[in-house]
Parts: structure tokens; sequence; C-alpha cells
């Protein structure tokens, strides 16, 4: 398994099942998560009983468990109203804490700032980051998309809380999903830009939004309901299938975004999880950072992604050597994917590290 390039995490926990903010364009809607067919996705919250104590065993017992980047809620909010009572995300943070696990945490609630001096001890130990997703800053319009989140300037001023008041964490906002034509204005997505940027934000992340089965048809509903109707044959006709059409408005969007980050100074990126210094994964994630990054960005920049330096920066998250140790070698060719360019864009990297300087010198003494 591939850690996610964008949240960087390689492990996913969920405290509950379902979610009180009942966002109307939810992924977590989609018949590919079966949790329609279970149970009534916002008014039916299933709590995880000895959530907790399940995960401590689990971690005791695991042999080959590696601490890495764990996202906490990736189909519902882990600080969803009913966190105040059943506190499984702040039990599960502790487990986390405890075996020095870094962690991720993206979320539409305010409630996080209960648990700051949690998020606080985790960036201490290892590194933690917390992003509030914000589609608008408009406080109706939001009302609608998230019938039972936190307004969007609610979530800002508990991120700029935590900026204050533990330095160490990395701090963000998840501009998404980018809904067209009715989020995706230059005026709304800066005003998110600037605001976040005032809170304190260290990145700002961007995605799109999934229309698909089930999801499709409850998103579509609502907005038949709403006096942003007329906005439905846009919408079906951009997620019909014709690359032109889709190829040309994300042209626009990536034009929008990279122009509000060098406005504003801001990464669109994340920083990585980097293990110390004794774990053979240290270069090994930093060089996929490299490369991943640099996917991305010429993708934003060109509309074109280089999948053979993609698949090298994924493959090398699973090399089970430090590859200092093949570079020394003279063996990065034999590694998945390290084609002669990639070779040449990562050697310089190498070349300046600490590490390498030192066992050459190591070498030559011996």
């Amino acid at each position: 398994k591939f850690p996610d390039s964008w949240f960087w995490c390689k492990y996913t926990i969920n405290p509950y099942s379902g979610c009180e903010h009942a966002c109307i364009y939810c992924d977590a809607r989609s018949n590919r998560y079966y949790l329609q067919e279970i149970q009534d996705f916002e008014n039916e919250v299933i709590i995880k009983t000895y959530v907790d104590k399940k995960l401590d065993l689990r971690i005791k017992r695991a042999r080959s468990l590696l601490p890495d980047v764990v996202a906490m809620g990736g189909v519902n909010d882990a600080y969803q109203p009913i966190e105040i009572k059943a506190k499984n995300t702040q039990k599960i943070l502790k487990v986390f804490a405890k075996f020095k696990f870094p962690v991720s945490v993206s979320t539409k609630s305010n409630l996080f700032i209960r648990d700051i001096d949690l998020f606080n001890k985790i960036a201490n130990d290892t590194w933690f980051t917390i992003a509030v997703s914000i589609t608008t800053m408009n406080e109706e319009l939001s009302r609608f998309l998230e019938p039972f989140s936190s307004t969007p300037q609610e979530r800002l001023e508990a991120l700029k809380k935590v900026k204050e008041n533990a330095p160490n964490v990395q701090v963000g906002v998840n501009l998404m999903p980018v809904i067209p034509y009715i989020c995706d204005s230059k005026e709304n997505m800066e005003d998110i830009f600037r605001k976040s940027k005032e809170a304190g934000a260290d990145f700002i992340l961007f995605g799109g939004l999934t229309l698909r089965d089930s999801q499709k048809d409850f998103f579509i509903k609502k907005l038949k309901n709403s006096k942003h109707k007329d906005f439905i044959l846009p919408l079906l006709d951009l997620y019909s299938g014709n690359k032109n059409i889709w190829s040309d408005y994300n042209k626009k969007l990536n034009k929008k975004i990279l122009d509000l980050r060098n406005r504003y100074e801001i990464s669109i990126r994340t920083k990585r999880w980097i293990p110390d210094k004794e774990d053979y994964r240290k270069w090994n994630y930093k060089i996929s950072e490299l490369l991943l990054n640099k996917v991305y960005l010429d993708n934003l920049k060109t509309g074109k992604s280089n999948k053979t330096m993609m698949w090298a920066g994924l493959n090398l998250n699973n090399l089970e050597e430090s590859i200092l140790d093949v570079y020394k070698r003279g063996e990065l060719s034999k590694l998945r994917n390290f084609k002669p360019e990639i070779i040449k864009y990562v050697k310089p990297y190498l070349d300046k590290t600490k590490e390498l300087r030192q066992r050459k010198g190591l070498d030559k003494f011996l």
C-alpha cells in the first residue's frame, strides 16, 4: 500500500460510522463505502466501542507496524457533535501519543480546540497536522452545503488558537471540495486564501468535487430544491465524461490556485512527516516527497502528469533499505521507475546529505 501523497497518511482510522454534519456533497455517501446500506448516514451515527483499548492492543501486538502518519476520519468527521460525549477521537489520540505515531486530522468543526494539549504533545514527540475544510466563507451558502458544521469563521478562529498555543503543530485549510459554478469564483477562493493566511495557515490544499452513484443523486436532489438549481445542468455537463470540457475547466481552476498561491505566499502542499535519522526510511520519504510534489505542481502548471516520476516516488515509500545505501552502491537505476532523468533530478539532493558525506568519510578511513 502506498501512502496518500496529499495528506501523507499510511494508515486511516474512523472513530465513528456516519456523520452528523450532513454535508450534502459528502463523498462518503457513495455506494463504494457501503454506509448507506447499513445506516441512515447523518441521523444514525455508530459509536465504535472500546476503540482505544482495541487500538492499543493492535499496536502492541503488531510486529511490523512501523510508526507512520495516521489520518483520522476518512468517511466521517472525527470532531462531529457526538464526540463531545463519546470522546472516541480524544481516546484514540491518547493512544497515538503513547506510541508516538504522527497524526493528521481534517475537520469542519471547531471542537478540536479542546485537544490542543494533545496535539502539542504529539507534535513535539513526532508530527501533528490539523486542517479545517472550507468550501466557502459565505455563511448562508455554508449552512446549505454543510448544515451542522461549525461556521467557516469558527473553524478558522479555532485553527488560529492552535497556531498560537501549539506552534509545532502544522495547521492548514482544505479548500475542498471546490464545487464548480457554486464555490469556484475567484472572489470566494481569494476570500478563503486571505482569511486562511490571517489565521496562520501553513498550507492550503485544494481538491475537486466527486459525483458518483448515490452521492451524486443526493447532491443533485438537494440542488433541485434550492436557489442553486440553475447550476445542475452545467454541473452534469462538466461531469458527463467530455474530456475537452473538463480539461478547459481544470486549466482555469488551476491558474486561479497558482495565482492565489503566489499572491498570498502560502504552500499548496503539506510538509511530510519524516522519520528520524536512525530510521532507514528517512531519505526514502524525503526523496519521495520531492518527486511527488514536483509531479503535482508540474501537473497544475502544464496539465500533464509525469507517471514515471509519480510511480518512482510512490514505490520509494516501500523500499526496505535506505536510498542512500542504494546510491552509495551506484544502483539507483535498479529502483523501480528510476529512469535516467529521475536519477539526474534526485542526485544533487542526495549528494548534499550530511549522512552520505559522513559515510563516505568513514569509508575512506576504514
